[in-house]
């Protein structure tokens, strides 16, 4: 990223670049959108290695979002993020950049969270990234999706002196609590990507609020080509439409 360059710098440079090759050769009938990718994973006491297929087919919800056989995706951002999903209503959950702890202490910040710290050893492990037989990443560290904004909660004292959660939560933007995908990376539908999160998890358990399921959350921000992987007189800008540009 060039020096002074922004987040919004680099989305805005990255599209720009992305569209003008997918608008030239296809002669105007490919252009590049704004989107993301988000997949799910429960997780699981003892559970240390969670996969993410890239190109998931059996979803059953709106708020995941896999990749197609024959787009093009090219990240701008990259985020693994936890989630507490309600029994009764799922599609309310917030994306944690950090565990939310309510273990009983009073009082607690949160008012539903994992009941222990277990759930940090997440953030000792890696991620790698296979395309095909290949290896993009093969050990980026975890510790870079932990985003503590704010580490101490806010409080009011009521009438009797006690202290009382005000129920302020810490400012963030989803962009903020993911890493910027260096080098620019280009994902294509038409090849296996198999994401999988690593981490010591022997003898860990990862219990939650009463009522709630905890699932990690593999999220991308970045640029959408539908039919991106369509060759127009072999003149594809991804060519092969695999690996780093």
């Amino acid at each position: 990223m060039q020096q002074g360059l922004t987040l919004t710098d680099l989305r805005r440079e990255r599209y720009v670049k992305v569209n003008d090759e997918y608008k030239a050769y296809s002669g105007g009938k490919k252009y590049a959108e704004e989107s993301k990718i988000r997949i799910e994973v429960p997780i699981q006491a003892g559970v240390g290695q969670y996969t993410v297929d890239i190109k998931k087919q059996n979803i059953t919800n709106k708020r995941e979002i896999s990749l197609d056989r024959n787009d093009i995706f090219v990240p701008n951002f990259v985020g693994c993020f936890l989630a507490l999903q309600s029994t009764t209503k799922p599609s309310t959950e917030i994306l944690m950049p950090y565990p939310a702890i309510a273990d009983g202490t009073n009082p607690s910040v949160h008012e539903v969270g994992f009941e222990n710290k277990d759930i940090f050893a997440l953030y000792n492990g890696r991620l790698t990234w296979l395309v095909d037989n290949g290896v993009a990443f093969q050990a980026f560290p975890t510790e870079r999706f932990l985003k503590v904004p704010q580490t101490q909660g806010a409080f009011v004292l009521d009438s009797s002196d006690a202290a009382v959660n005000e129920v302020i939560q810490s400012e963030w933007s989803v962009l903020d609590a993911c890493d910027v995908m260096i080098p620019k990376f280009t994902i294509a539908g038409t090849r296996d990507h198999q994401v999988t999160i690593n981490f010591d998890a022997a003898g860990l358990t990862f219990p939650v609020t009463e009522g709630y399921t905890p699932v990690l959350v593999f999220y991308m921000d970045g640029l959408l080509v539908k039919g991106g992987c369509e060759f127009y007189d072999q003149k594809n800008p991804n060519g092969p439409a695999v690996g780093q540009w």
